[in-house]
């Protein structure tokens, strides 16, 4: 087995166990924290989570939410939202990962002008600003209803959220939005990451080498100095992927994306003003739908990660040269 597969394959191995340990702790913690939850004929902290943990993982049984009217099947909120978490995710990934490289190349290219100083500064802002804030921001000034600017193309008042295999143009207009907000924080960390790592690699003796020959400074930067920040720049995106399936769910929510994620906010106990009610009982946090979500959260993060891991080695040559 080569050496370049071998730590990918460990990972692979121990990402059951993380989701397995995430989703015990997750499910123990209610019942150590709340117990009064359950019942005065409740099992003991173990067995109750036991039992959880069984329902999960041996019939896919996450519980109802009764946050929600009718107490509805978790499963079957989460088989409704899952794609638009899939698709909003990836979507926000790319953009983010490519749009910040590229944008940080094109600095390059022109370092102290006016047009880089103007891009760099935008990306400090979309880095520093939460994602809700960018969020209300563009709904306040292109919202077809109520914004200064209406574009009603790609901010309907009424979305109309469809599949990507029935309407196509409709799915991709309504999911642009969103993805240039989850993606704007990471894009323009990646931009800073880029433009710096490139900066410095220009300085090297194989990148003045390729400037002495008569290279036009784009195929410089493109060929020679530009490589060095993919490694980089790719381990940065995959330690930041907690943070990207954190602005995830505030994006669902500030944007009313219908993935399964979005769900969080009621089911911490929050309700729109005015609906702070239900079945005349004020709402509580939903235990059982938060689990859910933590566990979803949790796949989700072990995915990208396995993923991150396995583009790594072909970005780094010191990695293929080890087989």
């Amino acid at each position: 087995m080569s050496a370049l597969m071998r730590p990918l394959l460990r990972r692979l191995a121990f990402a059951p166990v993380v989701v397995f340990v995430v989703t015990v702790v997750t499910y123990a913690m209610p019942r150590v924290l709340r117990p009064e939850l359950y019942g005065p004929d409740r099992p003991s902290v173990l067995a109750g989570t036991a039992q959880d943990v069984g329902r999960v993982f041996l019939h896919f049984d996450f519980g109802r939410a009764c946050n929600w009217q009718g107490c509805p099947h978790i499963l079957d909120m989460w088989s409704r939202g899952v794609g638009y978490d899939l698709w909003l995710l990836a979507g926000g990934l790319i953009i983010g990962t490519v749009g910040g490289v590229l944008g940080g190349l094109w600095c390059v290219r022109r370092p102290r002008s006016l047009p880089a100083r103007f891009v760099e500064s935008s990306a400090m802002i979309l880095f520093c600003a939460p994602v809700y804030v960018v969020g209300l921001l563009l709904l306040k000034a292109f919202n077809p209803t109520f914004g200064i600017l209406p574009l009603p193309a790609f901010f309907d008042a009424t979305p109309k959220w469809v599949s990507l295999w029935g309407e196509p143009w409709d799915w991709f207009r309504q999911l642009l939005v969103p993805w240039l907000v989850l993606a704007a924080p990471l894009g323009a960390m990646c931009l800073r990451l880029t433009l710096n790592t490139t900066l410095e690699a220009m300085d090297e003796d194989y990148v003045r080498t390729g400037t002495a020959k008569g290279l036009t400074p784009r195929r410089v930067v493109r060929r020679h100095a530009a490589p060095a920040s993919y490694v980089t720049t790719a381990s940065f995106v995959g330690i930041s992927i907690p943070l990207l399936v954190t602005n995830l769910v505030l994006v669902e929510r500030t944007l009313a994306v219908p993935g399964f994620l979005r769900h969080t906010w009621k089911a911490l106990g929050n309700m729109d003003p005015g609906h702070d009610r239900l079945n005349d009982l004020k709402i509580q946090p939903d235990f059982p739908m938060l689990c859910a979500l933590t566990v979803w959260g949790c796949v989700l993060i072990v995915v990208l990660s396995l993923i991150s891991d396995a583009v790594l080695p072909r970005l780094d040559p010191r990695i293929r040269g080890s087989d």
